[in-house]
């Protein structure tokens, strides 16, 4: 099931390493951790549709880079449930979410090259605290802009569930 959504969002994936996503992008992306985390550290949503089809995914690491914050490493909407305002609902519920575990910041890194992915997380709040230096992904070198956004306290999403 994530798997097949790696595949469907195979733009994102050319646009970062330069090649289709592997065989193995989805279990990849459960292993994937930053130095200092664990695996209890690490959520996977997944946003269904109504005939309970993936069509969404939002990985997040708990208490990074510091106790107060999260960080996203990936959010992806398949490209036909893209410019409807899903991803945007999707993050709200999961900024909810994050409220509720005493998260202060949400943190995540947007590709210098992925314009459109940088205006959605501007349109939501983001504001840029950095820019990392260039940084290899796949067949790739690229620059990041860190951004970081205060948590805002709200309602309990009744779908959201890692």
């Amino acid at each position: 099931m994530l798997q097949y959504l790696f595949e469907q969002c195979s733009d994102y994936a050319i646009m970062t390493d330069g090649y289709l996503p592997p065989s193995s992008a989805a279990v990849d992306e459960f292993l994937a951790l930053p130095e200092g985390k664990t695996i209890q550290d690490k959520f996977i949503f997944g946003l269904l549709a109504p005939d309970d089809t993936l069509i969404g995914m939002l990985e997040t690491i708990r208490h990074y880079p510091d106790e107060k914050s999260w960080w996203i490493g990936l959010m992806m909407l398949a490209p036909e449930h893209r410019g409807k305002g899903l991803g945007s609902q999707f993050y709200q519920a999961y900024e909810t979410w994050v409220a509720q575990q005493k998260a202060q910041f949400v943190f995540l890194a947007v590709l210098e090259e992925n314009q459109p992915g940088f205006t959605f997380w501007q349109k939501l709040g983001f504001e840029v605290i950095r820019i990392a230096p260039p940084q290899q992904f796949g067949n790739k070198v690229h620059r990041r802009y860190v951004l970081r956004r205060q948590v805002a306290e709200g309602k309990v999403p009744t779908r959201l569930t890692p």
